[in-house]
């Protein structure tokens, strides 16, 4: 008699498929937080989001460090965001009317909309030059 063969599909994630995956979470969380209204500008970099418990946690996007106990334990152990970046990470790029952007050889190029016409703007980029 033969031992039977159990297939099973699961496999258990790599590390960087788990940090992939608490991105995807986080970033959906942080949407979803923007679309309820749960953010507030406070000043400069300094963000408020409401809490899922209640109360409010601050998020600072100069820093990226936010004082939720999710960001405190796993974000920046893992170099990851946590919900509430993310949504005041949204509110700010909302609020300034710029589309997302990204880093090229240390400058960024934000498309601004400016009387119903799209230029392009080049700035440096704060990681790459600070």
């Amino acid at each position: 008699m033969t031992d039977p063969i159990l297939a099973h599909g699961a496999h258990d994630p790599t590390p960087t498929q788990q940090r992939w995956q608490a991105i995807r979470q986080r970033s959906t969380r942080g949407l979803l937080a923007y679309n309820r209204g749960d953010v507030l500008h406070l000043e400069g970099d300094a963000w408020a989001v409401r809490s899922s418990q209640g109360g409010y946690y601050r998020a600072n996007l100069d820093s990226e460090v936010c004082d939720c106990p999710d960001f405190e334990h796993y974000g920046s152990a893992n170099d990851v965001c946590c919900k509430h970046l993310f949504a005041a990470a949204i509110a700010h790029a909302t609020r300034r009317r710029h589309r997302p952007c990204a880093c090229i050889d240390g400058w960024v190029y934000l498309g601004i909309e400016e009387d119903g016409q799209e230029r392009q703007e080049a700035v440096p980029c704060r990681r790459c030059n600070a």
